[in-house]
């Protein structure tokens, strides 16, 4: 089972060090588990928090931008990208945010 989990946590107990030798990480009581836990979950939140308030911004820019060109053009209503270039934009714009955390 801890091998088949993305990250394994051994406990080394009475019964050896079987678990912890086959484990990612390894504690000495039951009690870190929570310390482990609260870090890396915290970890994973202000990632998300930051991926979040990222795609926010990236769709408020757009939508400024096609904003200020439709003022600017007497509100015809005309796309300033084309729908391909916005999922190309939005798909490739987010996937280098992403995949920078995938080397931290």
């Amino acid at each position: 089972m801890i091998q088949a989990a993305d990250a394994g946590i051994g406990i080394v107990g009475k019964e050896g060090r079987q678990a912890s030798l086959a484990a990612d990480f390894s504690i000495n009581q039951f009690s870190y588990v929570g310390r482990l836990l609260l870090w890396h979950g915290r970890n994973s939140y202000k990632r998300c928090a930051s991926l979040s308030q990222f795609i926010i911004h990236r769709g408020l820019i757009i939508s400024v931008m096609q904003a200020i060109f439709s003022a600017v053009f007497f509100f015809v209503s005309i796309s300033l990208y084309q729908g391909v270039l916005l999922i190309g934009y939005s798909s490739f714009f987010t996937m280098g945010r992403c995949s920078c955390w995938c080397w931290m």
